[in-house]
């Protein structure tokens, strides 16, 4: 195995960082939001990424949920997909299924 799928990164920026690394801003509310809900097309991902999006509305105060799906798992979201979430989304959440 390469030492690159050795490696596991930490996505909450408490591990090892490169040199140019930083995390995006993080709001200490999600009030008033909107969320975006990115399906792999995995089996059960848009049933977990509903589910999630309900409880974020009704427990935290969030606006708008907007799904988005990617054609097949085997492949990863192509850039226009990606630029409509970042256009109409404050935040995003990327389910997968199984």
């Amino acid at each position: 195995m390469t030492p690159f799928l050795e490696e596991m990164l930490d996505p909450t920026g408490t591990g090892m960082q490169s040199d140019g690394a930083r995390l995006a801003p993080r709001s200490h509310h999600l009030e008033g939001t909107t969320i975006g809900l990115l399906n792999n097309a995995k089996p059960n991902s848009a049933v977990l990424l509903e589910q999630f999006g309900a409880l974020l509305e009704a427990q935290c105060g969030v606006a708008h949920v907007v799904s988005f799906a990617k054609p097949s798992f085997a492949v990863p979201a192509d850039d226009a997909l990606l630029a409509q979430i970042a256009e109409r989304c404050d935040y995003a959440l990327a389910g997968i299924g199984d």
